[in-house]
């Protein structure tokens, strides 16, 4: 990635000062533990910055300061551009991520061929996003930086999309998946649950994913509002542990 000029981002915690405090608390707080009827395999896959998070460009100083007459968009205000379709959403992920199978060269070399813009770690706090792993973190065009790509070491990719609506990038992510098993591929819904978190409902998705002829095993993950009110959402892929008595084509072993 040297020779196409994108900088591969180390985390600088020094950075997340100018960001408020309150984004910063956002930030470091985990889910809460859950209670034993709620407990959840180790093997679940949750993005690197968990919520509550309100706004996903809060976490990136914008490029140019607003017009001080202009009144600020409320959170929940849906985004006025392509990526205010769910399936727009859905389909980075598919592209960025899915099918590069989360290689963070390949998320990002497809990213700038599409007019994504790498966002300068000194503009916010990547190093939350990327978990203080190397990584990069781009833009989507035409998203005020409110559509994020994380593409980290180790195959995570993160897709974060603000002011969507949850249950809607649900479906199109679930169209997704169908899409993927109509190829072939092995894909098994393993974890959906709700969760009630800092006063909003939210839902857990994971699917477990293997390319056909593959031999890894990969968590497809969504973390979205309960409600139809435009909020921020998560999808991740990551690598995971490969399940007991599977081939490496995808087919259950005898």
């Amino acid at each position: 990635m040297k020779g196409q000029g994108v900088a591969t981002v180390r985390g600088n915690r020094s950075v997340v000062a100018g960001i408020g405090q309150a984004a910063v608390l956002a930030l470091w707080m985990s889910w809460p533990a859950l209670s034993a009827a709620q407990s959840v395999p180790p093997s679940v896959i949750e993005p690197a910055v968990t919520f509550p998070v309100t706004s996903a460009a809060e976490l990136i100083t914008p490029l140019a300061a607003q017009n001080a007459d202009a009144e600020p968009a409320p959170e929940t205000a849906p985004l006025r551009s392509l990526w205010a379709d769910p399936r727009a959403v859905a389909r980075l992920f598919r592209e960025a991520c899915i099918q590069t199978e989360g290689q963070p060269a390949a998320a990002v070399d497809w990213a700038l061929a599409q007019g994504f813009s790498p966002v300068d770690p000194m503009r916010g706090s990547t190093d939350e996003l990327l978990a203080g792993e190397p990584g990069t973190v781009l833009a989507a065009p035409g998203s005020d930086s409110r559509v994020l790509l994380v593409a980290a070491e180790g195959s995570r990719c993160t897709v974060w999309a603000e002011r969507v609506s949850g249950p809607a990038l649900r479906l199109a992510l679930v169209e997704v998946t169908g899409e993927l098993t109509g190829k072939g591929a092995r894909v098994q819904l393993q974890v959906e649950r709700s969760i009630e978190r800092a006063g909003a409902w939210r839902t857990q998705m994971q699917w477990r994913y293997r390319r056909v002829g593959g031999s890894q095993d990969f968590g497809i993950g969504a973390v979205t509002t309960l409600s139809a009110t435009p909020g921020t959402q998560a999808l991740n892929f990551a690598p995971m542990p490969a399940a007991t008595g599977i081939a490496p084509d995808g087919v259950r072993a005898p």
